[in-house]
Formats: structure tokens, sequence, C-alpha cells
């Protein structure tokens, strides 16, 4: 399959080289490829949008912040955390909620690990990203389950009317390259985009300030490398005034290391063995069709089916050397994850004032893995797993707009899941209103029910794995007001309160049981100030409670989920055509536990920290060229997201585009 999927590639590069013969306007290079889209309007919101918690980040945003991948460009989001743990890998969490607790989707393609449910964000790159939503807390059903915390919907970049293309090139501290080059364009019913992008990181630097540790003596953490090389583009074509076309295609492969814990002593119990893991390899390959038909009367049809396929081969090896597998806890593993699904949605508007919409999904989720372990004993056992499970959801949503000032919202979802062992149903819904108090003040409310199902690791990984597990359940609760300001400014607070019932952790005897009771509660706010039209300043101020209610829990706060994060960032546009952008974290208040989770618990305080990072770039006259330099944590900070675990000290970095 990898290799028919390259060749389908290799034939879209060739559609895209002919294109470029035959489109001969100049227009602005890229739009937003819209086709995959879960939820749309012909608004700038839809009715389920203005009743939640939706954030926004734009291309020129991503740019401007100098973000590389995913993870970067969401930063800044208000109640949303990025984390990097032992993994090595950041992880996205949305109002305390971890990363297998969002739902992420591109270009409507479902991104995650069929294994544990979660998602790499680096291994999408920022370069191809149009605009990114990121619905918090209850979202719209037509989503299906999964979103417990959240989801994110990303909407790739497509193509103008004419040629265009764009080469671009970084380096950085720590052996960092970054090179891409992007292609688009379009002719009236015909459009493309094409991008090649490749990333290779050879180590991160510490921080000045970081103490040397046995396991970290020098000034650069250890396994730290990670090497990235993709492909993406789609295509869109108009096949009549009422229908379009499209097609999504990407394959990406790479490698990277996973950085061991620094500080392991055998009498801190807070601390965890190190472990030498590396991911050898992985590869993946995705490829969506979509359509979208609008009738003559109040009829339309959105649909897409898609395909990813993604294979990951990794080691766990007895030193710092990663070259041998003989000792016990060593492995290697090469695991198969594939997902396919279809989605449908038909939508019918009553009248101007009302629109209904039917929703139909189904997905399949594959895991396939084997690989051998080296026991107590020092000798290899083999293993080998292979667990399928699907899932099926009919949604419907109905919103109604009153008087022009009042907004309503329903929506219910059924979903099914069909898994070796059992199967399992459950429903989510979602009722809120927004209200124009003035012209200027908007009010807006939400009660959502989410669910999640099990994922393959929780109910057949090990002796931890438990196929006899519940769904996840989360009821939401949410307040919001936005009030537009003179001099450009608008200010927003969300006020919010989760209950989760049923959540699924490991109990003393290392299975997995829906045992865990959790409630989050916070506030979220956002002042955003354009007093200058080349001028923009943000602060964003978020407060996180979190309480496990679970019996016999032991734990006041849940760990690793920070009480206050402060985002601050400002960008300015000079007349000569430098723009300088500067953005600030600061993260205090988050608690960690004994490692052995032992009775009566530990409880530590992880230190609190502020990421200063720097970005200037500047247009060379008319020539097409931009050049631009910054730092990351331009203070050079020495902080910890996971205890034992230092992130980057300052990074200086350059580059050069060119665009034609």
């Amino acid at each position: 399959m990898k290799y028919l999927f390259r060749g389908v590639f290799a034939l879209f590069i060739v559609v895209v080289t002919v294109g470029l013969s035959y489109c001969a306007e100049n227009d602005s290079s890229t739009k937003a490829f819209r086709l995959g889209e879960i939820v749309v309007s012909a608004a700038p919101e839809s009715g389920v949008e203005n009743v939640g918690t939706v954030y926004r980040i734009t291309s020129q945003e991503i740019k401007d912040q100098g973000a590389r991948t995913l993870d970067e460009a969401l930063q800044m989001v208000p109640g949303l955390v990025v984390r990097e743990g032992a993994e090595g890998t950041p992880r996205i969490d949305i109002r305390g909620f971890r990363t297998r607790h969002v739902q992420l989707f591109l270009d409507g393609i479902l991104i995650r690990d069929t294994f544990d449910g979660q998602f790499d964000p680096t291994r999408i790159p920022a370069s191809i990203i149009a605009e990114i939503k990121v619905t918090a807390g209850g979202s719209s059903v037509l989503y299906g389950p999964g979103g417990n915390g959240g989801a994110i919907d990303i909407i790739t970049k497509g193509g103008q009317k004419g040629t265009h293309a764009a080469m671009s090139g970084e380096v950085g501290e720590g052996g960092r390259y970054l090179g891409e080059a992007s292609f688009s364009g379009g002719q009236e019913k015909f459009d493309f985009y094409a991008n090649l992008n490749h990333f290779k990181r050879n180590k991160l630097r510490l921080s000045d300030d970081f103490q040397e540790t046995k396991e970290e003596s020098g000034n650069w953490r250890e396994n730290s490398d990670r090497e990235r090389s993709s492909l993406f583009g789609n295509l869109g074509y108009q096949l009549s005034d009422q229908t379009r076309l499209g097609l999504v295609l990407g394959f990406q492969t790479g490698e990277n290391g996973k950085p061991p814990v620094t500080n392991y002593d055998k009498s801190d119990p807070f601390t965890k063995k190190v472990k030498y893991e590396r991911i050898d390899d992985f590869s993946t390959n995705s490829l969506q069709l979509s359509f979208n038909h609008k009738t003559d009367g109040p009829l339309s049809f959105r649909g897409w089916g898609f395909y990813s396929q993604s294979d990951v081969k990794e080691s766990r090896y007895d030193d710092d050397s990663y070259v041998t597998r003989k000792k016990n806890g060593a492995y290697k593993q090469d695991s198969d994850t594939e997902i396919f699904g279809v989605s449908t949605q038909i939508n019918y508007e009553i009248n101007e004032n009302s629109v209904v919409t039917l929703g139909l999904n189904a997905t399949n989720d594959n895991w396939d893995a084997d690989g051998y372990s080296i026991n107590k004993s020092n000798k290899a056992e083999n293993f080998s797993s292979d667990h399928d499970i699907q899932v099926y959801s009919i949604a419907l949503e109905y919103e109604q707009k009153i008087a022009d000032r009042v907004e309503v919202v329903a929506g219910y979802g059924h979903h099914f899941q069909e898994r070796d062992g059992g199967n399992d149903n459950d429903f989510s819904y979602l009722i809120g209103a927004s209200l124009d108090l003035t012209k200027t003040t908007q009010l807006r409310l939400n009660h959502a029910r989410k669910i999640r199902f099990a994922s393959i690791k929780q109910l057949y990984d090990g002796d931890s794995g438990n196929p006899e597990l519940d769904t996840e359940v989360t009821l939401h609760y949410e307040v919001g007001i936005e009030q537009q300001l003179p001099a450009g400014t608008t200010f927003a607070v969300t006020g919010f309160i989760i209950d989760a019932e049923d959540f699924i952790e490991k109990d003393d005897s290392d299975e997995n049981r829906n045992y865990q009771d959790l409630e989050f509660a916070g506030i979220e706010t956002d002042l955003t100030m354009r007093p200058l039209e080349q001028m923009m300043l943000r602060l964003a101020v978020t407060w996180l409670d979190t309480e496990d209610k679970s019996d016999d829990s032991g734990r006041d706060e849940m760990q690793y989920r920070p009480e206050w994060t402060v985002n601050a960032e400002g960008r300015y546009r000079f007349s000569f055509g430098l723009t300088a952008y500067a953005s600030m974290q600061y993260i205090a208040d988050q608690y960690y536990y004994d490692a052995d989770n032992k009775d009566p618990l530990e409880k530590k305080k992880l230190d609190n920290f502020t990421v200063v990072n720097l970005k200037f770039s500047q247009p060379i006259l008319n020539s097409g060229f931009e050049i631009y330099a910054g730092a990351d944590n331009l203070f050079d900070e020495d902080y910890e997201e996971s205890y034992g675990l230092p992130q980057p000290g300052r990074t200086i970095y350059g580059g050069v585009e060119y665009r034609f």
C-alpha cells in the first residue's frame, strides 16, 4: 500500500507540473481548502461555533510567530497547554484533558494513533496550514465521539488563480535545518497546492543554568535528534456551479529519539528509571476524496472518504549507545496503524434563519504489532498483536436564529463501537445559545455531554488491558461574554465546569478500570488590541482548578495541570516592511506525585517558569525575498514540563524565503 500511495503522489506532482504551464495570471498565492472542514457556514462562524468557545489561528499569525509545526502554532491558545513528557513528543492538553481526549482533523482526515488515541503534532508542518480552529469544551455533535477536551480542525492551504511558488530555508543551533518548497495555482475550475518539507535537528541545546547530572553531562540534550520529510498536496475541481470535488494526498517519513530522564535516584520516589528509546523509523500515507453539492432547493450534500496508514519501528535499547537490545526490558516493535472512514452531511435550510444538519460517520481502526522483548532471564520473547475497532455515529444538529439577536443550537449524536470481546454504545448532545445584548456585547452559554470509547491500548495491552471497559463521559457547563471596545479592542471571558465520570486509569494490580471521577473548573480571559493597523497586542490568562474526586484517590490536584497560564504576544509591522513579533508564556502551580503511587501519595510542585520568544522578518525591496531571524527561549530559562525532563535553552535561528 505504501508504494501505491507514493505512486499516486508522484502522479499528482506530474499533474501539478503540467498545471504550472497552463496557469498564467498572478493573483494572491493561496486560499483555504475547505472541502473537508467538519463544521462549515456561509457566515464567518456557524451557529454552533457562536454558542461555544472557538479560537482561530490564521496562516499569517503562524508565520509571524515563526511556528514550524502544529504544536508551535498552538502555543498561545487560551486554555491549551503544549507539554512534553517522557515520550519526547509534545502533547496537546485542552482544559486539563490529555491528547487522547482531543480530536485532530486535517482536512477532515482523522489524525491519531489507533493504539492509544494520541497524535504527534510535530509531524504536521505549519507551512501547509491556512487556518486552525480550536474548539474547547462542548463542540458540535458532528465531530463524533472522542473530543472530551475539544477538537482541532486544520484547514490547509489551497490554490488560487494564477501560478505561484515559494522556497525557504532555515538554520538554527543544534544542527537544525528546515527546507521547503510549495507550488500552487489554478484556473477557473481547477486549483492545486503542493508542499515539500524537510526538517532535521541533531540535538537540543540545554540552558546554561542546567545542573549537570550523571545521566546528562553536557550542553546538549541526549537522544534529542529528530528528522522528518513530507509531501503534501490537494486538488480542487469545480465540476459544475453546484458541485465541487476535492483530493488530498500526503506522505511522510522520519525518525526521532526520546530523551531520557536526567535525575534518576533510587532514594527519590518521584523519579523514573532511565530508558533508552527511539523511533527508529516511521512512515505515513494519507488519502482523502471529498465532494460538496448544492441543489437548487434547500438541500446540500457534503461527503468525504479518507484512508491513513502509518508504520512505526521503535526500540528500547540497553544503554546510551543505542545499539544493543539484550538486557531485561529492551524490546523491538514494528507496528502498523490503519484508519479508514467515510462521512456524509446532509444540510437542509428550513428558511433563512434555521438549518438542520444530519451527519453520518463510520471509521475502522486497525493496529497490528509484532516484535520481541527481553525478559528477566535476558532471553527474547516474541509477541504479536492484531486488533481492529469500528465506530459508527449518527448525529442531528439544529440551528435557529431568532429576531437577529438570539441564536440557539441543539444537537444529538448516538455512537456505536464494535470490538473483540463486546460492543458498546452511548450518546452525546449539545444545547446552547448566543445573545447579542448590544451591538458590541455577546453572551453565549452551552451545556454538552461528550463521550470517549476505550482505546485499543486500554482494552488489550498486555497485563493492563481490560476488554470490559465502559465509555468515558464528560458533562460540560460553560458561559462566556465577549465585549467589543474602542481602539480595535476585544475582551472575552469564559467560565466552565466539567464533570468527568468513569475515566480509565490503572488500579493497584496495573489493570485498566473505570473508576476516576474528575472535576475541572476554570476561567479563560482573552484581551486583543489593535490600536493601529500595523499593531497587535494580546494577553490571555487561564485559571484551571482540578480535583480527583475518585474514591480513595489521595490526590488534591491532578498531575501536571498548571493552575495558571499567562500568554502574552505582540506584533508590529513597520512602514519599511520589518515585522517584529514577541511572545511570553508563564506557567505556574502544577504538581506531580510519586512514581510508585504509594499510600499515602507524596506530592511535589514543579518550578514555575517563563519562556520568551522573539522573531524579526524583513522583505528585501520588491525582489520576492524575505529574511528572518529569531530566538526561542530568549532568556535561556532552565525549566521542566515534566519532572526530570529539561526543556531546550535559548536557541537562535535564521532563514530566508523567496516567493515568485
